[in-house]
């Protein structure tokens, strides 16, 4: 029989305490990552749900009210649709220019072929779930023409802002239009968004926020030159943006269905609020059922359930046909370097 001294028993417990501590710490680590696994994965089943339960409902009520649409005369008025997709090509440009003129704020000038190039190449990122492909693509491809990280990143935040805002007081100012007054919430909760994103907007506050953001992240401060008259212009910009995707819209749909021209604004203002609703719904990508969801219970408010569902999905393929034909165009642009 094998005997130990005191100070062998010691270093014997010592080794088997530490290899039990660190068995200890391999299990809670593994077991860490397999709840963070399952947790990412019952947000793809629960974002997987929400797309078929969305796409059911349509498809059910589509059916039930099939006979609106096989009792339409069907006649594609070919101009119209070739007009509006120019809207919306000249529509997804001026995003792009947007974009530069907040990139002016933080002293950063890249071509405006580069910001376009940006944009419509990483914009394919959103058709994968999670959201943020899209914006590593901008901040990878932002580096390529020597963007730092923390101004693609920022600007983009800005603009994302800018963009919703801009939308949503458009809706606002559609609600005037409407005969009958809208349900309180879809009147209060944009107007709560906009009173936010004001504030926000305000530079010295923004610039604050900045500084707490760079500070918390260890990172070089970020100061915005920018005055109220400039955040203004964007804004105005972004306004005239949405409106010319409202105009292209009303023309799509009236390249087969005849629309009275008097709820021009109020269709301008759905067609907003149901993008930036697919644009805020960050557990579907692009906002898979949820924009058409939205746009088809609003539209259904002033036309046919039927018809209003089939818009919605007809603007779903137009939109992914846009920025299909964008990212082509972008794939052609060459790279220079940041002037």
């Amino acid at each position: 029989m094998k005997h130990h001294l005191p100070g062998q028993l010691s270093s014997l417990e010592h080794r088997r305490d530490a290899s039990s501590l660190t068995r200890s710490r391999t299990f809670k680590a593994s077991e860490s990552k397999w709840n963070k696994k399952k947790i990412h994965l019952l947000k793809k089943a629960c974002a997987f749900l929400v797309i078929i339960g969305i796409f059911y409902l349509l498809g059910k009520n589509l059916h039930q009210n099939f006979a609106e649409i096989s009792h339409h005369r069907w006649s594609i008025k070919h101009e119209l649709l070739v007009l509006s997709f120019l809207c919306l090509v000249l529509n997804l440009s001026i995003a792009s220019y947007a974009w530069k003129k907040i990139l002016s704020f933080f002293h950063a000038s890249p071509p405006l072929d580069q910001t376009f190039k940006i944009m419509f190449i990483s914009a394919m990122g959103k058709y994968i779930p999670g959201k943020v492909w899209q914006y590593l693509g901008q901040i990878y491809l932002g580096q390529r023409v020597g963007l730092p990280k923390s101004v693609t990143f920022f600007s983009m935040v800005l603009l994302f802002i800018a963009y919703n805002l801009a939308g949503i007081l458009l809706f606002l100012f559609s609600l005037f239009f409407w005969q009958k007054s809208p349900p309180f919430l879809i009147f209060a909760l944009p107007l709560i968004f906009v009173l936010i994103s004001l504030t926000a907007f305000y530079p010295p506050i923004l610039n604050k926020v900045l500084k707490i953001l760079m500070h918390l992240f260890k990172k070089e401060a970020l100061t915005i030159k920018a005055g109220v008259g400039q955040i203004v212009k964007i804004l105005l910009i972004l306004i005239v943006d949405w409106v010319i995707f409202g105009t292209g819209v009303y023309l799509l749909v009236n390249s087969f269905y005849s629309i009275n021209f008097n709820q021009t604004v109020i269709l301008c203002g759905i067609f907003a609020i149901s993008v930036i609703s697919g644009i805020l719904s960050f557990f579907v990508p692009a906002g898979l059922g949820v924009r058409e969801g939205v746009q088809s219970y609003l539209l259904s408010l002033f036309i046919p359930v039927s018809m209003a569902i089939l818009i919605s999905l007809v603007m779903r393929v137009w939109i992914i046909l846009g920025e299909l034909v964008c990212f082509l165009v972008a794939l052609k642009i060459k790279k220079p370097k940041l002037t």
